[in-house]
């Protein structure tokens, strides 16, 4: 689970031929195994998001498992971001997976659909460290960011960076005045690599620990905007990234798909368990970012949509 921007738009020029939304999705049938004599709700619409979720348990199999829901088709649009909340805003699908901090929710005034089956695992951002580098200063200064990274101020960092346009690195900046980690020296000697994705919430972050350890005395280079979590994890395992900002439970599916952890208990449990002996999780933030199923509110309206249950009744 990797995140999210809003630039809109314009991006959707891009030439990804996204089908145009409607009924006619649900008469093709489409690559999540729908059918042309589906009737549900499901299956009249096109869901939108990135390939991972089109195979991961929580994605689409999770969703067809725990609620019985097939869309009629699903295509790939990017990670939660402006690809995807733009072809939402314009009628090019009709359901997304966008991600819990995203300021296009508010924005543009989108329905999360509720979750009772917590198909959606605990996301929680949890510093991932290559062992090596884990010396006591680096975790203690690691984990006295994450203690201070409450959701609200996950919610508005994201805010600054994407509607507001700051620099992620600004934006990181002021968390730290706000909220300064006080621990000169605790990391000196130590060489590391920080990582982030290429999305505005990870790149904040990315930007977030990378400040508190070089104020800490560390020598940090950063590499930011790497990409999906097909890139930058063999990156992370290989040792070329030292250390990233990662959401548990995605992760932790990626790593196993079998997995069916929900807490955040379950989760890290679930995460070191899966995790090579190269890689320590550190204590995770009470932030979190989830995936949620998201449909604009004339859709909602339409099919009566609140869960994502409803998703799975007959039309």
């Amino acid at each position: 689970m990797i995140r999210s921007s809003i630039g809109i738009v314009a991006v959707i020029g891009l030439g990804l031929g996204l089908a145009a939304c409607g009924k006619d999705s649900s008469k093709t049938g489409g690559s999540n195994g729908a059918t042309s004599g589906s009737s549900t709700v499901a299956s009249k619409l096109i869901m939108g998001g990135s390939a991972e979720f089109k195979t991961r348990a929580n994605g689409l199999p999770g969703l067809k498992k725990n609620y019985g829901v097939v869309f009629g088709k699903y295509t790939v649009t990017d990670t939660g971001g402006p690809v995807t909340v733009g072809a939402l805003v314009n009628g090019q699908i009709d359901a997304a997976d966008i991600f819990s901090t995203d300021p296009s929710i508010k924005k543009y005034g989108f329905v999360s659909l509720k979750d009772p089956k917590n198909n959606f695992a605990a996301q929680n951002i949890t510093p991932l460290v290559t062992k090596s580098k884990a010396t006591p200063g680096v975790e203690a200064v690691l984990n006295a960011v994450s203690a201070k990274l409450s959701q609200q101020a996950l919610v508005d960092m994201v805010s600054q960076a994407i509607t507001d346009k700051e620099d992620p690195a600004a934006v990181a900046k002021a968390f730290l005045a706000k909220n300064p980690i006080n621990m000169p020296g605790k990391a000196s000697g130590v060489s590391l690599s920080v990582g982030s994705s290429n999305f505005p919430e990870s790149v904040v972050l990315g930007n977030l620990y990378s400040q508190a350890l070089k104020s800490a005395g560390a020598k940090v280079t950063d590499k930011f905007n790497i990409g999906s979590r097909e890139k930058y994890y063999p990156a992370l395992k290989a040792g070329s990234i030292n250390m990233f900002p990662e959401y548990n439970g995605a992760l932790a599916s990626y790593l196993d798909n079998s997995t069916s952890a929900s807490s955040t208990a379950e989760v890290m449990a679930a995460l070191e368990k899966a995790l090579p002996s190269s890689i320590v999780a550190l204590t995770p933030a009470q932030a979190q970012d989830n995936d949620s199923v998201m449909v604009t509110k004339a859709t909602a309206e339409k099919y009566h949509l609140v869960s994502i249950a409803d998703l799975a009744k007959k039309d």
